[in-house]
C-alpha cells in the first residue's frame, strides 16, 4: 500500500483531490481528501474520505459511502499526530 498523503488523486481532469491524510482499516485504504480547483491551483471546501479498491493490480477510488465505516475511519483520522500528555 503507497502513501498518498500530499499527492493529487484524478477522478476526471474536472475532479481531482489533494490527500490530507491515509488510513489503513481492514486491509483497505482511506484517504480524507479536498478537492482541487480544476487548475490545481488552490483548494475548495468539499471534504470527501476516499477509499481505494485495487482490481487487476490496478487502483480506483470511490467514495465512502458506508456510514459505520465512515464513523470510524474520520475519528481515526480526526486523531491528532503529535498529541502530548500533560
Amino acid at each position: 500500500m503507497e502513501n498518498r498523503t500530499n499527492k493529487i488523486i484524478k477522478f476526471n481532469d474536472e475532479e481531482k483531490y489533494f490527500v490530507l491524510k491515509q488510513a489503513v482499516y481492514k486491509g483497505k485504504s482511506y484517504f480524507m481528501t479536498v478537492r482541487t480547483t480544476p487548475d490545481g491551483e488552490d483548494f475548495t471546501d468539499e471534504f470527501q474520505v476516499l477509499q481505494e479498491n485495487i482490481r487487476d493490480g490496478k487502483s480506483y477510488y470511490s467514495r465512502l459511502t458506508d456510514t459505520n465505516i465512515l464513523s470510524v475511519i474520520l475519528k481515526y483520522l480526526d486523531a491528532p499526530e503529535d498529541k502530548q500528555e500533560a
